[in-house]
């Protein structure tokens, strides 16, 4: 049985207009806006040839605002993402977050784009803790459907 957070994110996709920035080969953002609230979803390479790391942050606003948008704050959040992984194609991708409830929303969301991840030739690996983080990793497994 699908919890009523799982169920949302199972049945709602996002169609929200992404705005790409890379300033730097190793830094790209995606902007978007839901209801009035800017969502930035930023990828960082912090070494070079390593991983990337996948970030947001909502731009201060009514909590109340940000909690009735949430579910497409996220969608929007993982819109990014896969547009990403179809441009840069990295060969690892990590998402951490020291919030237990954030992890919980980070599997459910990575569970429900997992058909479309492996299409893309990633797989999850995790959870992983790394004290003081929980981690989920994507990981290039096989060459990119898009360019097959």
């Amino acid at each position: 049985m699908l919890t009523f957070a799982e169920f949302m994110a199972e049945s709602f996709h996002s169609n929200a207009k992404l705005i790409w920035d890379y300033p730097r080969r190793s830094d790209a953002t995606a902007t978007f806006l839901v209801d009035g609230i800017k969502v930035t979803v930023s990828f960082e390479e912090r070494d070079a040839n390593g991983p990337w790391h996948v970030v947001f942050e909502v731009d201060q606003s009514d909590s109340t605002s940000v909690v009735h948008s949430s579910f497409e704050i996220f969608n929007g959040v993982f819109q990014a993402v896969e547009e990403f992984i179809h441009v840069s194609e990295p060969e690892t991708l990590v998402f951490a977050t020291k919030r237990d409830k954030l992890a919980g929303i980070y599997q459910t969301y990575l569970r429900k784009e997992s058909a479309t991840l492996q299409k893309l030739g990633y797989k999850l690996e995790g959870p992983h803790r790394v004290d003081p983080f929980m981690e989920f990793v994507l990981r290039r497994v096989k060459p990119s459907a898009w360019k097959a």
